[in-house]
């Protein structure tokens, strides 16, 4: 099949892109519609910004399965698509605040397939065209209430490629949930941190999950946090995830030390049992990260990421639950990712380079077209407008 480029983009999808960069570029000349600059208004204030960005993208060592455009499931060894088509709106009055963001978004991950951003079951369908939306109410200056499609607590990578260090998400990101339909309360002194969220899990429409988290500041650098995520045990799967009933807790660390910024985090994963959903045992899997980047100047900045993961199941055990990571039970890899980043005021490009060994697969469910393979490298390139 062709390896598909830009121009298959629908369109309607360009159009707007393009219409979109316009006015972004035209802010730049024009400050009173600058991106991310608040409107003239009284209470309420209203604040608008948008990002668009393109990424493209090579692989040695395609997966086997995922790709929901191929017939077969192999991956393209060449994808190229735009990564973050999104506007971004906040009203905030003396108590009440509103935010959402809508648009195109895609989810590029390292030792996974990739799919176009608008493709059923993937990126942008996943959480909607309106992936975040959520009202505020803050009493005061250190109780927060809030309700609506939440990110979530866990992890130290967020939502969408442009707020991360690194263009893909890595093996870590892939475990925890991605956004969930809830209510969270926050509360925040000079110090402590703490927020509690009842939700919907992974993104399952039904409610009971239990999220919290709870962190120190030990300086105005440096902060430890510890996040937990408790969904029903009969949490069923989705097309989030293909284990929904997952328990997971993060330990999480954060310091700033001169033009190095350090997110290194631990996140332990357990599936429970449940005779509801054909699940004989408990199973687990657990990753290690290192993640950070350096800050050479103003403009210049690179991002790292190093990962280890494992599943602690046993090799051949057949549990439906027993396959955490993707690549058969029992299975464990480590990743490396560099990522150079270059800005000119709101333009940003962006380089990356990313290495996935497998030290341990099922048979079939490692890389490359026969699923046999351990190693696969990615390269990518992207580059937009952001705030």
């Amino acid at each position: 099949m062709p390896t598909p480029v830009l121009s298959s983009i629908p369109m309607p999808y360009l159009i707007a892109s393009t219409l979109l960069v316009g006015t972004l570029c035209f802010a730049r000349l024009a400050p009173c519609v600058a991106a991310a600059t608040p409107i003239p208004s009284p209470t309420p204030a209203v604040t608008l910004s948008g990002v668009y960005s393109i990424a493209a993208f090579h692989t040695y060592g395609i997966n086997p399965t995922g790709a929901l455009d191929n017939a077969h499931g192999v991956d393209r060894a060449n994808r190229a698509d735009i990564s973050n088509l999104l506007v971004t709106v906040n009203v905030e009055s003396k108590k009440f605040s509103f935010g959402a963001t809508a648009g195109a978004y895609a989810f590029p991950t390292l030792g996974s397939a990739l799919n176009p951003t608008l493709q059923a079951d993937a990126n942008t369908a996943l959480f909607g065209a309106l992936p975040l939306a959520n009202v505020s109410y803050e009493p005061n200056t250190h109780l927060v209430f809030r309700v609506g499609k939440l990110a979530t607590l866990l992890g130290q990578e967020s939502i969408f490629t442009y707020q991360n260090n690194n263009i893909e998400r890595g093996i870590g990101w892939a475990l925890e949930p991605t956004i969930s339909r809830g209510v969270r309360a926050r509360y925040n002194n000079k110090r402590l941190s703490i927020a509690v969220e009842d939700d919907d899990g992974y993104y399952s429409g039904h409610y009971g999950a239990l999220a919290s988290s709870l962190g120190y500041a030990f300086s105005s650098t440096t902060t430890l946090s510890f996040a937990a995520f408790v969904p029903p045990v009969a949490s069923a799967p989705n097309m989030t995830t293909t284990v929904a009933n997952k328990t997971e807790y993060d330990l999480m660390y954060e310091a700033q030390s001169g033009k190095w910024s350090l997110q290194p985090y631990l996140l332990f994963v357990r599936s429970p049992a449940s005779r509801a959903l054909g699940y004989a045992r408990a199973e687990r899997a657990v990753a290690a990260v290192f993640l950070g980047s350096y800050a050479a100047s103003p403009r210049f900045s690179f991002g790292f990421r190093y990962e280890n993961a494992r599943d602690a199941s046993a090799f051949g055990d057949l549990g439906a639950n027993a396959d955490l990571l993707g690549y058969g039970p029992g299975s464990a890899l480590q990743t490396v990712t560099l990522t150079p980043t270059y800005r000119i005021g709101r333009l940003f490009i962006r380089a990356e380079l990313a290495c996935a060994r497998l030290a341990a697969y099922a048979p079939g469910l490692g890389f490359g077209v026969d699923g046999n393979g351990r190693n696969q490298t990615r390269i990518a390139v992207e580059m937009g407008v952001q705030p």
